[in-house]
């Protein structure tokens, strides 16, 4: 009898990290805006700065800098409530490993999201 270890490929793995942290994201835009203001910034990133929601796990500094853009230093609170959801979430999804977010000082949202993928997508 043959054994056959079940794993993702990367691109699966990384099809399932960007939907996760875009669910995240909505999440996060949800509990602090509500409802009809993330869909007017949805609407307000695509329209005014050609960024599709579902581009942003690629396009994370344009994604960031409209962020600041339209929130300024407040910009801030939505991402650390991003990636607090984004922890939660990857834990609940990745019973193999675990995952704590812990605010840092120095606190920089791509690198949290580049060291997340890195563990998440092999």
């Amino acid at each position: 009898m043959i054994l056959i270890e079940a794993r993702l490929s990367v691109k699966e793995e990384d099809y399932k990290f960007k939907r996760t942290l875009l669910e995240a994201i909505d999440e996060s835009f949800n509990k602090i805006l509500g409802e009809t203001a993330t869909q007017a910034i949805y609407f307000h990133l695509e329209q005014d700065h050609h960024l599709k929601r579902e581009d942003i796990p690629d396009n994370l500094e344009d994604f960031l800098f409209n962020l600041e853009r339209i929130f300024g230093i407040g910009a801030l609170v939505i991402e650390k409530t991003i990636m607090e959801n984004l922890y939660s979430r990857l834990s609940l999804n990745n019973k193999d490993l675990s995952f704590e977010y812990k605010d840092k000082e120095q606190f920089n949202f791509i690198d949290y999201i580049t060291d997340l993928r890195s563990i998440c997508v092999k």
